[in-house]
């Protein structure tokens, strides 16, 4: 979840020509392949995921998502030990997954490898090598958050925004809309999420049937890329997928790039178009996404 992006031209990722905005439906395996040339003509490949509706199915709620199978197997060994360094493959590869939940809960739903790289809360935190670090900013806007969690679940319980439900992470707290079979809701969540905001101090962004409260802090998943392409990964070839709002720093950034690249909407009937502004190839969904995943595995295995 996130801003819109702002204004600007969308770039053509510098590997395969042609312009964003009118994304081209691809087959997983020539996406693979794609990803393949990126890297050769890098020489190694940060590849970064959005979870939710990329590496993860869509569910009503939160906590019933996991990533498939076949994307947990495909991630597992390509965040190995020894994956940075390229040992057992043609070329060094770090993965990173960035999300809106939090980073520990992601480890918990998809079996990635101990090379791995969790940025959670659209960058106010991360979990690497088994460790959760928190932006210390955040520490110092907790009571906030506290305070807006406990006025929307009092407004809840009051009967305001009915059937919505809430969700607290370590960065944010959440309005959930989604089944819930009603005209109207999910104006009436975001009404309802401005108005707390407003009190606590904290900023609003949207979704797909979902409106988060978050600290009023410049984080994002363009800014997460953009840390974890420092030191050795600034030159790496740069493979981003998403599907939703969220998501657009980040492919908005990778188009930007002095390197090769692969900009990839994850597509549902949901997915915002405005995601497709900033994506240059368009899959049908997370299955599609974790097939693309498993024939890159088998292509770049030394």
């Amino acid at each position: 979840m996130d801003h819109l992006p702002a204004p600007g031209s969308p770039r053509a990722d510098r590997v395969t020509g042609g312009a964003p905005g009118r994304p081209e439906t691809i087959d997983p395996s020539r996406l693979a392949r794609l990803v393949v040339e990126a890297t050769a003509a890098a020489g190694a490949l940060l590849l970064c995921s959005d979870f939710d509706g990329s590496l993860a199915p869509i569910t009503d709620w939160p906590a019933e998502a996991m990533a498939l199978p076949e994307a947990g197997r495909a991630l597992a060994w390509l965040s190995r030990a020894g994956a940075a360094q390229g040992r057992g493959a043609r070329w060094p590869t770090r993965v990173a997954v960035i999300t809106g939940r939090n980073s520990d809960d992601v480890l918990h739903r998809a079996a990635l490898g101990p090379e791995a790289v969790v940025v959670g809360n659209y960058g106010l935190e991360c979990s690497s090598a088994g460790r959760v670090r928190v932006d210390r900013v955040v520490a110092r806007l907790l009571p906030r958050l506290e305070g807006a969690a406990s006025e929307l679940a009092e407004r809840l319980a009051g009967g305001r925004c009915p059937g919505v439900r809430l969700e607290r992470k370590r960065g944010g707290v959440v309005l959930h809309t989604r089944g819930i079979d009603r005209p109207g809701v999910d104006a009436e969540a975001l009404a309802l999420g401005e108005e707390v905001a407003a009190r606590w101090r904290l900023e609003v962004v949207t979704a797909k049937c979902a409106v988060e409260l978050r600290p009023p802090l410049h984080r994002d998943k363009g800014t997460s890329l953009r840390s974890l392409r420092r030191g050795r990964w600034a030159p790496a070839a740069v493979c981003v997928a998403g599907d939703d709002y969220g998501d657009i720093p980040m492919l908005r950034l990778a188009g930007e790039l002095p390197v090769p690249t692969v900009t990839v909407a994850v597509a549902d009937p949901e997915t915002p178009e405005a995601v497709f502004q900033w994506a240059r190839w368009r899959l049908g969904g997370p299955e599609a996404w974790a097939t693309t995943l498993t024939a890159l595995v088998d292509l770049v295995k030394g």
